[in-house]
C-alpha cells in the first residue's frame, strides 16, 4: 500500500474511532419512580397551592402525574390529578447525564419543564434504577390570550425529605350520596 493512502486510511480510522457518537453512549432513562413536591413561584410570589410530582419510567416509557392540594376557592379544594406519559405523546423525558434528566409537558398554550437530579443505583444485571432525588427544579411558560403576553413561572420544590405542611382551606372529596338524596 503506497505510504500517502496508509497514512490517511489511518487518520480517518482515528478520527472515526474518537468520535463523540461512538465513545460516548447516549444516557438511558433509568427505571423507578422520582418523586417531589414544590410550589410555584411567581412575579416573586409563592403560590398557596402545592404539587406533588411523581415521575414513573420503565424501561424508556415514562409518566408524569401531578396532584394539586391547596388551590382554595370560596374556603375549599378539591384535589386535581393531571397525568401525562410518553405513549400518549404529551410528555418527552430526555436524559441530560448519567445523574440528570429534563421531563417536558407540552399542551395547547403551555409547556411545563422538570428538572430532575438523582442517583443512580444498578442491579447485578447492570439495570438502571433511580436512587435518592439529589435535586429538582422546573418552570412552566404560558402564552396568556387572557392578559395579551407570555407568562411564566418557577418551581421551588418543599426542602427536607417528608416536609408537613399545613392546608390552609378543607378539602372536598367524592363519596357515596345518601340513600335519600339519590336522583
Amino acid at each position: 500500500m503506497h505510504p500517502f493512502i496508509y497514512r490517511w486510511f489511518v487518520a480517518v480510522a482515528l478520527m472515526w474511532l474518537s468520535s463523540p457518537n461512538l465513545t460516548h453512549a447516549q444516557p438511558s432513562v433509568p427505571n423507578g419512580i422520582l418523586k417531589v413536591a414544590y410550589r410555584q413561584l411567581s412575579d416573586g410570589k409563592l403560590s398557596d397551592s402545592v404539587h406533588q410530582t411523581e415521575l414513573f419510567c420503565w424501561n424508556s416509557v415514562c409518566s408524569l402525574s401531578v396532584l394539586t392540594l391547596n388551590q382554595c376557592m370560596d374556603g375549599i379544594f378539591y384535589p386535581k390529578i393531571e397525568r401525562f406519559s410518553t405513549p400518549e405523546g404529551n410528555l418527552s423525558v430526555n436524559p441530560q447525564s448519567d445523574a440528570v434528566l429534563i421531563a417536558e409537558v407540552k399542551l395547547s398554550d403551555i409547556t411545563f419543564q422538570y428538572r430532575f437530579e438523582y442517583v443512580i443505583k444498578s442491579d447485578e444485571q447492570s439495570n438502571k434504577f433511580f436512587g435518592d432525588l439529589t435535586g429538582f427544579s422546573g418552570a412552566a411558560v404560558k402564552n396568556s390570550t387572557l392578559l395579551g403576553r407570555v407568562i411564566s413561572w418557577d418551581f421551588v420544590p418543599l426542602q427536607g425529605r417528608f416536609p408537613k405542611i399545613k392546608l390552609d382551606c378543607d378539602v372536598s372529596l367524592d363519596g357515596v350520596p345518601e340513600r335519600d338524596k339519590v336522583r
